[in-house]
């Protein structure tokens, strides 16, 4: 079995989360895969994000904990005229803040577009999306990894803040659907004219993954952002409160009984 953990974004604060990636993360791993790690980072001195309120110098040694991995870094706005941010504009601004968070939200998707680019010659049967400023509180279920052929399919999202889409904060793919997750900036325009509506990172997910026909399940597997002062952020890690009923209503009871089939049907 060959899994590729795939990094991106930036690693504000790697003395506080990169601990816990190795034990929540790499230890729950089955010993006998063949396991490699990629990255795709912005590099940058300071992180400013207005509607965070964040605004500090970003340390080097940050990315000292990534340093023996296959990767990129990059300038943080080479990526904006490369995906047409002024015309993604003209659809809206769902968060607005003019524009500030959408920018944000091009350039983590390119990000993770980016990272499958190197994952893709790897081959792998499973690719773990990994934010590298996430404090990860609970280990990654280690079921998952049986039988990687029977879930080739399948992309397994936090069970909590779904925003009317899904989680994006991290996740666990299969072979045939981590490019559905990692390249789904591919499908913002369609996304957009399909919907009427403004990009929107929850949302956009949802359908990229259902255009794919990917099998989506949950996780229960807590992680809260760090801030690049040190800061944990307090969220809010329910499966309900900071769902949109209307539009979950049916992806949301499908995707948990899809997972109870998953874990405790599928492998006996």
């Amino acid at each position: 079995m060959k899994i590729a953990v795939a990094y991106f974004g930036i690693p504000r604060n790697s003395k506080v989360c990169y601990p816990s990636i190795l034990q929540n993360i790499y230890a729950v791993l089955p010993k006998r895969a063949e396991v490699e790690s990629f990255y795709h980072f912005y590099r940058q001195d300071r992180v400013r994000n207005p509607h965070s309120g964040e605004d500090g110098t970003l340390d080097s040694e940050n990315y000292s904990a990534f340093a023996g991995m296959q990767g990129v870094l990059e300038a943080p706005d080479e990526c904006l005229q490369r995906w047409e941010f002024e015309r993604i504009k003209e659809f809206g601004d769902a968060w607005g803040d003019d524009f500030v968070s959408l920018g944000n939200l091009l350039r983590q998707l390119s990000s993770l577009y980016q990272v499958v680019s190197l994952v893709e010659s790897f081959a792998p049967d499973f690719v773990l999306f990994v934010r590298p400023d996430l404090l990860y509180h609970d280990p990654m279920p280690s079921y998952i990894f049986r039988f990687p052929g029977l879930r080739r399919d399948n992309v397994y999202v936090p069970n909590w803040q779904w925003w009317g889409g899904l989680n994006d904060r991290f996740a666990i793919c299969g072979r045939d659907s981590y490019k559905a997750y990692g390249r789904r900036i591919e499908r913002m325009f369609d996304f957009c004219q399909a919907t009427g509506r403004p990009l929107h990172s929850e949302r956009l997910l949802k359908y990229a993954l259902r255009q794919a026909r990917s099998r989506i399940c949950t996780l229960n597997v807590r992680a809260s952002r760090v801030r690049v002062d040190g800061k944990v952020v307090e969220e809010l890690f329910s499966s309900r409160k900071k769902m949109k009923r209307r539009e979950d209503r049916y992806i949301h009871p499908l995707s948990t009984l899809r997972t109870f089939m998953d874990r405790f049907l599928l492998i006996r």
